[in-house]
């Protein structure tokens, strides 16, 4: 199939340009140093543009283009403070979520527009996320307990501040798991149609945890960790390698 010969302002794609590049094309067609083909496309400037070259040059680079949000923009502007004020109280809107409160306010302020299914289409919000790029963003939320959540509040930082306490008197310890059993294996070489018969020895099928506890100040002072082994019997051989002065302990369940 060949090739096609169209440019990609025919294919489709959006071209973007600076203001200056568009002053530059304005000011060369109207010195006539340039034909109007030649400085849309040596400046990388739709030829429509060059068509309003009667119009004030600075007028015409801070004009928008394009079709205008279906909502105005000050109750935009409302959204987007809501949208961050449900993720300061732990209760961050999803995709779905913001779709139909914009759908509900249309509606309820005669607001003409194109939604279906109770809610606005994916190419609003897509849109609505571009024109506040600098304010919004989509984030994986991290799971945060209420009992944390509530922990953290006026009362309980104004004790530290009471207190005066220095970095290096400020600890938080935390625990992980590492994993003993290896969980990605490389391809080999097997009968063909034998699918997921084809074994690989491990140190277990299911995957061991080793809990580790760490204890770091907010100064750089570390404590050094404490690993708790998923067994009843303990062995010297298990604190190999370890750091110095770590502390090793036997658990049937390897948990804290």
């Amino acid at each position: 199939m060949p090739r096609s010969k169209l440019g990609p302002e025919k294919k489709g794609i959006r071209q973007t340009w600076q203001p200056e590049s568009t002053l530059n094309a304005i000011k060369a067609v109207r010195e006539k140093t340039k034909t109007l083909n030649e400085a849309a496309r040596c400046f990388n400037v739709p030829k429509a543009t060059l068509f309003k070259r009667d119009v004030d040059p600075n007028i015409l680079v801070k004009e928008k283009l394009g079709r205008k949000p279906i909502l105005p923009e000050k109750i935009e502007e409302e959204l987007v403070e809501y949208c961050l004020l449900m993720e300061s109280k732990f209760y961050g809107l999803a995709r779905n979520d913001i779709r139909r409160i914009a759908y509900q306010l249309a509606v309820r302020n005669g607001i003409r527009n194109n939604f279906n299914d109770d809610m606005a289409g994916r190419a609003w919000f897509d849109h609505f996320m571009n024109r506040h790029k600098h304010q919004l963003s989509i984030r994986k939320p991290e799971g945060t307990s209420l009992a944390r959540a509530i922990g953290f509040n006026k009362e309980s930082v104004a004790e530290y501040v009471k207190h005066c306490y220095l970095p290096d008197r400020i600890f938080n310890v935390d625990e992980t798991g590492l994993k003993i059993v290896q969980s990605k294996l490389p391809h080999v070489i097997g009968l063909k149609g034998k699918k997921k018969q084809i074994g690989a020895l491990t140190a277990a099928e299911r995957g061991s945890l080793v809990t580790i506890i760490a204890c770091m100040s907010a100064g750089g002072n570390f404590v050094p960790p404490m690993m708790i082994f998923p067994r009843t019997n303990w062995i010297d051989r298990l604190m190999k390698g370890a750091p110095p002065g770590a502390i090793g302990r036997c658990h049937p369940s390897g948990w804290v």
